[in-house]
C-alpha cells in the first residue's frame, strides 16, 4: 500500500529532522523544503497528502505559501512559535486546517496529522458525490425536459412537488402548477373516479397503464397513464409519481386498422364471393361444353378462392381476439364428441393424400367448456397444417385423455410460448394432441410458431404455402378457452402440437 507523503516546510533543520524521524516511524513519507520558495517548487511537482508549513521563515513566510496554494486539494497544519498562536488561528481562517505550537509533542502532532489527512480525504470524498449528485441531477433535469409525456411528482397531500417541462407547457393554463393539488391540474374522466398518482398515494403499489380521457385546451384526450411509489432512503412513502402519454395517434391508427379489417371481411370477400359464382356456371356448362381438363383448371381456381376467403376469415378472427369483440357462445361439450366431428371433416382430404388419419380417444373424459365454433377451427387448422406437412403413407392422431398433474408435462414448454408462472401447477386438465409424422419444425422455431405471419424454415416446403396466420388463431382461440397450447418437434421426425383445456368438476351425485 502505498504511504501518505507529507511535505515538511521550516528552515530549522533539527525541527525538520525531529518530525521526519516521528513521521516515518509512524508510517508516512516525508520530503523537506527549507523555505516557502522551495515548498511552492515541491508542490508544483509532485501531490502530497499533507503539507507542515512553518510560519516564519526567509525569503517567503508560511503565510505567503499558503496563500499561493489550494487548500482544496493538498490539506495544511501551520506551525508555530509559542505565544504565535493568533497568527495561526488568522491562517486557519485562510485555509488551514489546524496548526501545532513548538514545541510539540510527538503523540499530539501525529493525532493532528491523522486528523487532518482524515478530513481532507472526508472532504474530497463528499466532493466527488456532490458533483456525482450535481451531474445525475443535470441528467435528470434533462430527461424531464426532453420527455414528450407528461410527467408529474405528487407529495402525500397529493400536491404537485416535480412537472416536467412538457406537463408545465400543457397544463399551466390557469397558472403555475407547482404546489397545486393534482385534481385541480388534471381535469379528466377516470375509471373508478381516482386518479393513477392517488391510488398509489392510498395503497403504496404501482399503478400500470390505465386509460383515462383528460380535458386540455377545450379537447379531450384520450392518455394512458401509469404511476409508482417514491420512497426515501428508509422505505417510506414520501410521494408518487405519475407518467400521462397521449395516446390519440394511437387511437387513430386503432380506427384504421378497425376499417382495414372491415375492408378485409366485405370488400375483399364479395369480388371472390363473384367470381366463385362465376367459374362455378362455366364448370356446370351452363356457358358451353367443359372438357376435363379445363373442369380440373376451374375446381383449381374455386379451390384458391376458398383459401383467400379462409385467410381473410383466419385474419378477421385474430383481429377480433385482440380486440375483445370476438363472440363466443361457452357450452358444456364431451372432448371426445368435439374430437370426432372435427377430425370426419379432414378424412376424405387425408385420403386423398394417401395419409391415414385416426383417434384415440379415452372414454369417459371429463367435459370442458367450449365454444364449438372456435374449437373446431382450432382442430381444423392443426388438422390442416398436418396434411400439408405429412408425406404420403404418413399417419395422422389426434387423441384425447386426462391429466390430473399438468406440471408433469409442461417441462419441455418453451418459454416464448408460456413463462414458468404462466403454466398450470395442479388442476384436472383434457388434454387433446394432434400428431403428424411429417417434415417436423426445427428446433429454433418452436417458440415462435404461434406468432403472426411466422412459418419454420421447413414447413415452407409443405404441399401448400401458408400465411402463417392459422396458428395465432389457434394461440388466440385456447387462451380464449382458458387452455394452454404449444408444439414438441424434431426436425424430419414428424409433429406433436398439444393443447390443455379446464376440465370441468364433476357433480356430485345425489
Amino acid at each position: 500500500m502505498e504511504k501518505n507523503k507529507i511535505l515538511i516546510v521550516d528552515d530549522e533543520a533539527d525541527i525538520a529532522l525531529i518530525l521526519k524521524l516521528q513521521l516515518e516511524d509512524a508510517g508516512f513519507e516525508t520530503v523537506r523544503a527549507r523555505d516557502g520558495v522551495e515548498a511552492l517548487e515541491a508542490v508544483a511537482a509532485e501531490r502530497f497528502a499533507l503539507i507542515m508549513l512553518d510560519i516564519k521563515m526567509p525569503r517567503m513566510d508560511g503565510l505567503e505559501v499558503l496563500s499561493r496554494i489550494r487548500t482544496d486539494e493538498t490539506p495544511v497544519v501551520m506551525m508555530t512559535a509559542h505565544g504565535s498562536e493568533d497568527i495561526a488561528v488568522e491562517a486557519m481562517k485562510n485555509g488551514a486546517l489546524d496548526y501545532i505550537s513548538k514545541p510539540f509533542s510527538a503523540d499530539d502532532m501525529l493525532q493532528k496529522v491523522e486528523r487532518a489527512i482524515s478530513i481532507d480525504r472526508t472532504r474530497k470524498e463528499n466532493a466527488r458525490l456532490q458533483r456525482q449528485l450535481d451531474e445525475e441531477r443535470l441528467k435528470m433535469a434533462a430527461v424531464l425536459q426532453g420527455m414528450a409525456d407528461l410527467l408529474l411528482a405528487v407529495d402525500l397531500e397529493g400536491r404537485i412537488i416535480t412537472a416536467s417541462r412538457e406537463a408545465e407547457r400543457v397544463l399551466s393554463a390557469e397558472g403555475s402548477i407547482g404546489g397545486r393539488p393534482l385534481e385541480e391540474v388534471l381535469h379528466a374522466e377516470v375509471p373508478g373516479g381516482e386518479l393513477p398518482a392517488r391510488t398509489v398515494l392510498r395503497t403504496g403499489e404501482s399503478c400500470l397503464d390505465v386509460s383515462y380521457t383528460l380535458h386540455v385546451g377545450g379537447r379531450a384526450v384520450p392518455v394512458l397513464s401509469s404511476a409508482a411509489p417514491l420512497r426515501n432512503a428508509e422505505g417510506d412513502l414520501v410521494g408518487s409519481v405519475e407518467i400521462i402519454r397521449d395516446i390519440s395517434k394511437l387511437k387513430e391508427l386503432e380506427q384504421e386498422k378497425e376499417d382495414f379489417v372491415s375492408m378485409l371481411s366485405h370488400d375483399l370477400k364479395s369480388p371472390i364471393t363473384a367470381v366463385v359464382g362465376s367459374i362455378d356456371l362455366v364448370r356446370e356448362g351452363k356457358l358451353g361444353t367443359v372438357t376435363p381438363d379445363q373442369r380440373e383448371y376451374l375446381n383449381a381456381a374455386i379451390e384458391s378462392c376458398e383459401e383467400m376467403v379462409e385467410m381473410i376469415d383466419t385474419l378477421l378472427g385474430i383481429h377480433k381476439f385482440e380486440a375483445g369483440k370476438m363472440k363466443l357462445t361457452f357450452r358444456e361439450e364431451a372432448p371426445g364428441a368435439l374430437v370426432g366431428r372435427s377430425v370426419g371433416k379432414f378424412q376424405t382430404v387425408a385420403e386423398r393424400g394417401g395419409i391415414r388419419l385416426f383417434t384415440t380417444i379415452v372414454p369417459d373424459l371429463p367435459a370442458v367448456s367450449a365454444d364449438r365454433s372456435s374449437f373446431n377451427r382450432i382442430i381444423g387448422n392443426l388438422l390442416s397444417n398436418a396434411v400439408k406437412f405429412t408425406p404420403e403413407e404418413g399417419e395422422i392422431e389426434v387423441s384425447a385423455d386426462l391429466v390430473r398433474d399438468p406440471s408433469s408435462i409442461t417441462g419441455e414448454v418453451p418459454e416464448e410460448i408460456y413463462a414458468d408462472d404462466q403454466l398450470p401447477k395442479e388442476g384436472d386438465f383434457v388434454r387433446i394432441r394432434v400428431r403428424d409424422s411429417g417434415v417436423g419444425i426445427p428446433e429454433e422455431a418452436i417458440g415462435s410458431i404461434f406468432d403472426r405471419f411466422v412459418q419454420a424454415r421447413n414447413r415452407r416446403q409443405g404441399k401448400t404455402r401458408g400465411t402463417g396466420l392459422g396458428l395465432a388463431l389457434c394461440r388466440k382461440a385456447v387462451d380464449a378457452h382458458g387452455g394452454y397450447i404449444w408444439a414438441e418437434s424434431e426436425a424430419g421426425k414428424g409433429s406433436v402440437f398439444t393443447i390443455l383445456l379446464p376440465a370441468l368438476p364433476e357433480e356430485p351425485e345425489e
